[in-house]
């Protein structure tokens, strides 16, 4: 219990300084997944999610996709996913994207401690919408994401937190950091409650609650 209060003190002032801006948003992301077992080392998955925004005040986006991936060993996974977008564009309206994505995961466990870095490459091609000189389509983007997640003896819950950086890679403008995203976590088999901090960029702050349901066969 001393080893839980001592990571669960880490994580929480590893996150409370992110919380303390003025201007912030609050929005609830819900979604379902599905995960199979297709045979040993390949696992199939399937998720919809539902976002809100402005205070939950405005539905945000909709999606739904579904993830393949190969644990090569215990210290890598590969993977690659597809997820169909309908978003909600604070000017345009709606709009459609298809987003592909491949994925290496590295991961190393020192006695219930888990660390784990994951590099991905995404792309999302938005329908109708052209490029411009300020504006790529497809977008590409390359998401650093470093996780530590803790086993809690004796118990169902995990605990843990992660920082993902998102890298343009295509900005017709320049590539730089476009938006850095701060998650904790408490992870249970069946149900995940998440608080999520996203920084859209340096000036706003976005405070999300991710209620996921996850159903295994």
């Amino acid at each position: 219990m001393n080893k839980f209060l001592l990571i669960l003190s880490g994580l929480l002032w590893f996150v409370a300084p992110m919380v303390s801006a003025q201007d912030s948003d609050f929005g609830i992301w819900t979604s379902l997944e599905v995960k199979k077992k297709i045979f040993p080392g390949f696992d199939a998955s399937f998720e919809g999610e539902f976002r809100t925004r402005n205070d939950v005040g405005t539905i945000d986006r909709w999606s739904a996709g579904v993830d393949l991936s190969y644990s090569v060993n215990s210290y890598l996974k590969l993977g690659g996913a597809y997820n169909l977008i309908n978003y909600n564009h604070p000017k345009r309206e709606w709009e459609v994207g298809h987003r592909y994505s491949f994925y290496a995961t590295g991961s190393y466990v020192w006695n219930r401690i888990e660390l784990s870095l994951r590099e991905k490459y995404q792309q999302t091609y938005r329908v109708g919408v052209s490029e411009t000189a300020s504006r790529a389509n497809p977008k590409k983007i390359m998401r650093s994401r470093l996780q530590l997640a803790y086993n809690l003896p004796k118990s169902k819950l995990t605990p843990y937190t992660s920082v993902e950086f998102y890298h343009t890679l295509n900005n017709p403008q320049g590539n730089d950091l476009e938006k850095t995203r701060y998650t904790l976590v408490l992870n249970t088999r069946l149900i995940n409650v998440v608080s999520s901090i996203c920084f859209t960029d340096t000036s706003r702050k976005r405070m999300m609650m991710k209620m996921t349901d996850m159903f295994w066969d």
